[in-house]
């Protein structure tokens, strides 16, 4: 009867506790799926994050860049610029000194015509002299005791055409040099209003109708001193 109850006993004790520890297993919680999800989520996140730091240290890289890029692209402009406006100045000296130098001619010209006028002058009272010197003696014209008045007159017109063109071809290179040193000054104006980076598009082409004009008028002028000299080496 003892033996019966003491096993009777230990058979409860242990029905209890794999009662006890069926619960007990039943109370632990398994793994949820939502734990996955978390770390799958935290994953993509730090994935998220260094596509990010990636991406900016590009567009730092690439703002850095564009910088670089802008200021040698502005520093070579400036130079540009620079290098322009030597030229422009160069090219002003030269012209200038070219003007110069055709206003020193020009200055030199009108005194040799000056000097060619008063020659021709000279010679033309010398001949004058020399006619009423040979007719006093009759020596200018062997058959004649005087000149007739018709042929006195005709040489004075002839001395009066000598001296008008002279004094036409004094006058008309006199012209051409002032339009030359015009048509110089307008150029000038002209390529210094195109460079100045507030361009009056009006006065340049005020500017450059002007310079077509005296351009011309040179042109004629120029045409016209080549025919009167061709008539008169036709004359000789």
């Amino acid at each position: 009867m003892p033996l019966f109850h003491t096993r009777g006993l230990s058979e409860r004790k242990k029905s209890v506790l794999s009662l006890c520890k069926s619960k007990d297993s039943e109370s632990e919680p398994s793994p949820p799926d939502g734990d996955t999800r978390k770390q799958e989520l935290l994953a993509k996140i730090a994935m998220l994050q260094t596509q990010k730091v990636r991406l900016t240290d590009y567009l730092d890289e690439r703002s850095a860049y564009l910088t670089q890029f802008a200021e040698e692209a502005n520093a070579e402009f400036d130079q540009i610029g620079e290098n322009a406006l030597k030229g422009l100045d160069e090219a002003s000296a030269r012209i200038m000194e070219n003007i110069e130098s055709r206003m020193h001619a020009f200055e030199e010209s009108t005194e040799l015509n000056k000097e060619e006028i008063e020659k021709n002058e000279k010679k033309l009272a010398e001949f004058e002299g020399q006619i009423e010197k040979d007719r006093n003696e009759g020596l200018f014209f062997k058959n004649l005791t005087q000149r007739t008045p018709s042929e006195t007159a005709n040489a004075k017109e002839e001395m009066e055409k000598i001296r008008e063109v002279t004094k036409e071809n004094a006058g008309s290179k006199i012209r051409r040099n002032i339009y030359l040193a015009l048509i110089g000054l307008l150029v000038v104006g002209i390529v210094d209003s195109l460079i100045s980076s507030s361009s009056d598009w009006q006065k340049v082409a005020i500017l450059g109708v002007i310079s077509i004009a005296l351009l011309s008028q040179f042109i004629y002028e120029q045409k016209m001193a080549s025919e009167t000299k061709k008539r008169e080496e036709e004359k000789e």
